[in-house]
């Protein structure tokens, strides 16, 4: 399969397609609310088309005024397709492809002015030929919401047999395997701490092995309001070669591959800050971008964007011979494992 110089398959978690029955051919669209609602005030409307499932498919953008066009798989940052799956209401990204599509209009990404306005933003003005296209899998069925990153946050589910689309999971329903399952699932590292407020109670027996959180069996008990579980999981990303492990040259863990962070963008303490505070290590000491030896694959890193989200939102795949070194102050003492959860008994 072709790809595009600075572009490979970015897989983030796990996906299962929607089977279809061997008569059938499948074909799914499933567009954002703007276009759903006919919302006509809202400048963009966001389609995926062709898919096995109505989280996947070719990612389409449909400006006001202006025609579909596809989007074209170039500069795709993790923060831009994780919020492109959740106004889809698609929870989060599994993975990014790049589509060979017959020659049509597409649009480029500008990741340096996609921020948290709109993603109309992230979108260059102009559109150009393209015979590659930008195709997600996004999860239909498990988010983290309200953290301050794709790590952290109140756990919610979206399952055919609840009465609405997404819902809270009670803090008793799950333990340590089903919390590393979910972790896993989002791409992050172990979990780390739990808590908070929400509805529905349902009890994951994972056995640690699962893919997705919604493979493990589960049984519904306990009340019809309690405290929301609230997780947050180890973000994928580490400091190599120093005396701590708060020091050291930045890497990051993306589709399940190490590598080296790099970054064309002015780097200084400000940006620093959000490895130091990601790897729960103070704050930063001292920072340098510097030239390796031989160019390799790294994740570009959008400094703009670090500092206001975690590092792992703000990476995509490219090559380059550049590296960044952090030093820290100091290694948390907050920082835990989560323990396991225990489910109340049922009549308390």
């Amino acid at each position: 399969k072709a790809k595009s110089q600075h572009y490979n398959e970015f897989r983030v978690g796990h996906f299962k397609s929607a089977s279809c029955d061997q008569q059938q051919s499948c074909n799914f669209s499933v567009s954002g609310a703007a276009a759903a609602n006919g919302n006509s005030t809202k400048p963009y409307s966001l389609s995926l088309v062709d898919g096995n499932s109505r989280c996947q498919g070719r990612l389409q953008v449909q400006r006001a005024g202006q025609d579909w066009t596809e989007v074209r798989p170039l500069f795709v940052p993790l923060s831009f397709v994780n919020r492109a799956c959740a106004e889809l209401d698609c929870g989060f990204v599994l993975s990014l492809e790049e589509k060979r599509v017959p020659s049509r209009e597409a649009v480029e990404l500008h990741p340096h002015s996609c921020d948290d306005s709109s993603l109309i933003d992230c979108f260059e003005s102009d559109t150009r030929s393209s015979p590659v296209s930008l195709e997600l899998n996004c999860s239909d069925s498990v988010r983290l919401v309200g953290g301050r990153s794709l790590c952290s946050g109140s756990l919610q589910i979206q399952d055919q047999s609840l009465a609405q689309s997404w819902a809270g999971v009670c803090e008793g329903a799950l333990d340590r395997r089903g919390a590393e399952v979910l972790c896993r699932e989002l791409g992050c590292g172990a979990p780390l701490l739990q808590g908070a407020l929400s509805p529905l109670g349902q009890t994951f027996h994972c056995e640690g092995n699962e893919s997705k959180l919604m493979d493990c069996p589960r049984t519904r008990t306990g009340p019809e309001t309690c405290p929301t579980l609230n997780l947050t999981c180890k973000e994928p990303l580490r400091l190599v070669g120093g005396a701590s492990r708060c020091e050291g040259t930045v890497e990051a863990e993306l589709r399940g591959e190490w590598r080296r962070v790099a970054t064309y963008d002015r780097w200084d303490l400000e940006a620093a800050a959000a490895v130091c505070r990601d790897l729960d290590c103070g704050s930063p000491v001292s920072t340098e971008k510097r030239d390796g030896s031989d160019e390799s694959k790294v994740w570009l890193v959008i400094t703009d964007c670090v500092k206001k989200s975690s590092v792992r939102d703000c990476l995509y795949d490219y090559t380059s011979n550049s590296l960044l070194q952090v030093i820290c102050s100091a290694p948390s003492t907050s920082i835990q494992e989560v323990k396991p959860w225990v489910q109340a008994p049922s009549g308390t």
